[in-house]
């Protein structure tokens, strides 16, 4: 499976690397919604052209409707709001995060996750001393690494998907580890 300007794209927390994802793939001609907590954030980004839409509900229709979902959470909070939500994402989806913490979220979320969703991990290694949707800025990713995490879980297709997000987004090197290796 390859990241297409065809995929509906939902980011889960629009902070500095969230707000980054999304506006670097924006910027690529992609279809960018957002789901995050504060209003503030959402206004922010749709003033900016980061996302073309956006809310602080969760909703059928918004979770529903994405091809691929980024989370841009705390890991305990990623972990819990797949929990509560999971069942609004569509058949097929993959879902991705941008958690550095892998040992403690991979396996949890894949053994809770439905299993017509699939779960490819990915950790970008990016980041300011700054935090919040209106620091973004995509020129982070430029000299950094972008790793995936597969597990024996993961069809190539997701692999390959997240990988390509990678280089979609600018990182400088793509590369693969196991969750332990991480």
């Amino acid at each position: 499976m390859k990241l297409s300007r065809d995929m509906n794209i939902l980011i889960v927390g629009l902070g500095l690397l969230g707000g980054s994802y999304a506006k670097a793939l924006t910027d690529k001609g992609y279809n960018v919604s957002a789901v995050t907590r504060l209003q503030d954030s959402v206004d922010y980004a749709l003033e900016n052209n980061m996302i073309t839409s956006g809310t602080t509900e969760v909703s059928a229709e918004t979770v529903g409707k994405a091809d691929l979902i980024i989370f841009a959470l705390y890991p305990t909070v990623f972990i819990e709001w797949i929990e509560k939500y999971q069942h609004l994402i569509k058949p097929g989806a993959v879902i991705t995060d941008v958690t550095g913490v892998k040992g403690s979220v991979v396996y949890k979320v894949q053994d809770v996750l439905k299993s017509d969703v699939e779960y490819i991990s990915a950790h970008p290694m990016a980041g300011k001393e700054v935090s919040g949707v209106a620091n973004s800025d995509p020129k982070i990713f430029e000299n950094a690494n972008y790793i995936v995490v597969p597990t024996d879980k993961n069809t190539n297709d997701a692999i390959e998907l997240c990988e390509d997000l990678g280089r979609e987004l600018g990182f400088y090197c793509v590369t693969r580890l196991s969750v332990e290796k991480h």
